[in-house]
């Protein structure tokens, strides 16, 4: 029994101390001392394994190495937030999240540098650590995530229930000390990393988890999926409540702020702040604080309409231009590229950037081998901003813009009313890959696996040239390019198959003509309704949509009208690709009436394309299982939602039941 009382204390002891180091810098003992406990602990629960739990100090190392990780789906996506870069973009914000700023209260907390984390909590339980991923889906480092020691492996319900099932969001970190501490022991043989960013990336994904143990990770969680549900109504009773918990939360650098001008004031001061703090933020994250003024607001496709992330003023350096090369996009614009003498801005290697046009060449002077001034802002392409003329020395190299296309030697031509220097040549081979690539993206076509490299071997091979050749690639002959193999074959034939049912806004999107953005691309979705309808509308009826205008609308007409992109089109048309209407709520539709949550991966229908689907029919869509619920649409690995969804006895359906129901003009509710 005394060795029974012992491992529980124990236990506790330790715990109790790696909560006070993590969370308040304030650790109770000494590290020796803490060492010779942990070790005392160890050698107690391998003479009593049935007293070793699963929350036990001792049990976040020494799993066996991993193969790889599995895909770990999210109930409800991981978005990114839109960015201010000054208080004017900062008061956009405000206006449009509220009527009136200066009565809204807001949460302003600190932008972390790091990589984001989802955890799922089972009877307060850890039982699952996701990556961010594609927002989607994410990758499974659960073994990896409870190395952290910062990171409770069961949560506290001393000062707050805990309620059956959590999941948190947060971001994993490392300071700068414990950042330049461990760079310090690396030899050159081993290389340094770069920035904390990208040591906490890389030691979170180890697949050793014992060389993730060995890493000074560290995690402030800030996100609580659906807060609603579990009783709270703001962000700062969140912070709140994960405090309580036990979770580490950067909460003495987070404020309340009432009104535009407390917010305007915070952020100067934390950015005065910036330096002096533990870990690098490029910013201050800025919340609604009322969880039900979020819910009202929603989201757009990537981003929540009731949160920014307010950046720090852009860092610059001076370098030296060594070259500028000239790439050719998918218009066919031909962009020049400074190649630089590499230089860290903010924790970033930079050794390229853009020069955008010749009359930005020409407004800056700049020569082959001039000092110039280098800018990066957040994620932002890095960008030449001014010659250091003062330094230049005897008759460096003027730069110009080439007469033919670096790719493929065509004549370029000048718009008269544009900047932009362009090759005429639509089969240029460069234009061609980009042209891909674009079809290809997140915001388009989302067929994942289809990089650069791959697209460079396609095209090179002769296997591909257009969008709809894609979706006659086979097996076997994806599988036999460099770099590919039979396991990358069968993800990129998945991800084509799934892309064959995008959404119409989507598809517009995709085929990249020019002028024509998501934004254009969803107002002349909704418009026109379908794809045939767009095609052949008049110039004054695509003029007549908002955000369109005659450039946009004479753009259109002109790629419509041309052959070659209409026999594209039916190519794709005809290799199955089957964009979906989007959606118009049908009066008295089949599932008029419904709250329809969807969860996991889908045989065919991305999220996106389920959802308008699930809504062009009269179904309201949720993110989250309530007793309001209607059903779910769950797919392989449905995960938590589904679990949620059956102790309520809501039912839940797959894909296949839900088309069978709309074809036959039935809701699944019916009997």
């Amino acid at each position: 029994m005394h060795d029974v009382e012992r491992v529980r204390e124990l236990q506790r002891k330790l715990q109790h101390a790696a909560d006070r180091y993590y969370q308040y810098d304030d650790p109770p003992m000494p590290d020796a001392e803490y060492d010779q406990l942990f070790r005392e602990l160890q050698r107690l629960e391998q003479l009593h394994p049935e007293l070793r739990t699963a929350d036990s100090p001792t049990q976040r190392v020494g799993a066996a190495v991993q193969t790889g990780f599995k895909p770990a789906p999210h109930g409800v996506p991981m978005l990114s937030l839109d960015n201010a870069r000054d208080a004017i973009e900062f008061q956009e914000f405000a206006r449009r999240a509220v009527a009136d700023p200066e009565s809204a209260v807001f949460c302003t907390e600190p932008k972390l540098d790091g990589v984001s984390l989802s955890l799922s909590y089972e009877a307060g339980l850890l039982v699952r650590a996701a990556t961010r991923g594609d927002g989607e889906t994410g990758e499974d480092v659960t073994i990896n995530a409870r190395t952290i020691r910062a990171l409770p492996l069961r949560l506290s319900a001393a000062k707050r229930a805990v309620p059956q099932h959590l999941e948190i969001r947060g971001e994993v970190y490392v300071t700068t000390a414990d950042f330049h501490r461990f760079n310090d022991t690396r030899t050159e043989a081993e290389g340094r990393f770069m920035n904390p960013r990208n040591f906490a990336s890389g030691s979170l994904r180890q697949l050793d988890p014992t060389l993730t143990a060995e890493r000074p990770l560290r995690i402030a969680l800030y996100t609580l999926v659906d807060a609603r549900a579990h009783g709270m109504d703001s962000q700062w009773g969140v912070l709140e409540a994960l405090k309580a918990w036990g979770l580490p939360v950067a909460h003495k650098w987070c404020r309340r702020c009432s009104g535009n001008a407390q917010v305007q004031q915070r952020f100067v001061e934390l950015e005065r702040e910036r330096e002096r703090l533990p870990f690098e933020i490029d910013g201050m994250v800025v919340k609604l604080d009322d969880l039900a003024q979020q819910e009202d607001l929603g989201f757009r496709a990537r981003t929540p309409r009731w949160a920014v992330a307010w950046k720090f003023a852009p860092r610059e350096e001076a370098t030296r231009l060594l070259d500028v090369n000239f790439s050719v996009g998918r218009t066919g614009v031909i962009t020049p590229v400074a190649v630089l003498e590499p230089v860290v801005i903010g924790g970033v290697t930079v050794s390229s950037a853009t020069l955008h046009n010749q009359d930005e060449i020409e407004r800056l002077d700049v020569r082959i081998g001039d000092r110039v001034v280098v800018q990066r802002a957040g994620d932002v392409i890095p960008k030449v901003v001014k010659v250091l003329v003062a330094e230049r020395k005897g008759a460096p190299q003027a730069v110009r813009v080439p007469d033919h296309c670096p790719a493929c030697n065509t004549a370029v031509v000048r718009d008269v009313e544009e900047v932009a220097v362009r090759c005429p040549n639509n089969e240029c081979p460069a234009q061609v890959k980009c042209r891909l690539l674009h079809f290809a993206s997140v915001d388009a076509m989302d067929i994942h696996g289809l990089g650069d490299k791959l697209v460079d071997q396609l095209v090179d091979s002769g296997l591909v040239r257009t969008p709809a050749q894609l979706f006659t690639l086979d097996h076997d002959t994806v599988a036999a390019l460099e770099r590919m193999g039979s396991r990358s074959a069968t993800r990129l034939l998945t991800a084509l198959e799934r892309a064959r049912t995008p959404t119409l806004a989507r598809f517009i999107f995709a085929l990249g003509i020019r002028h024509v953005g998501e934004v254009v691309a969803d107002k002349l979705a909704r418009t026109f309704g379908g794809f045939e309808a767009l095609m052949h509308a008049e110039q004054a009826a695509l003029e007549a949509v908002p955000d369109v205008g005659s450039v946009v609308a004479a753009s259109l007409r002109m790629w419509f009208d041309d052959a070659a992109n209409s026999a594209s089109v039916q190519a794709l048309l005809d290799a199955g690709v089957c964009p979906i209407a989007p959606t118009k709520v049908q009066s008295g539709g089949t599932l008029q009436g419904c709250t329809v949550v969807v969860s996991g991966t889908l045989p065919t229908l991305d999220r996106r394309a389920a959802e308008e689907l699930l809504r062009h029919h009269g179904a309201t869509v949720s993110g989250s299982v309530s007793s309001a619920t209607s059903f779910v649409l769950a797919g392989e690995k449905a995960g938590s939602k589904l679990a949620k969804a059956a102790s309520l006895k809501i039912p839940a359906i797959d894909e296949a039941a839900l088309l069978k129901w709309i074809a036959g003009g039935r809701s699944p509710l019916q009997p």
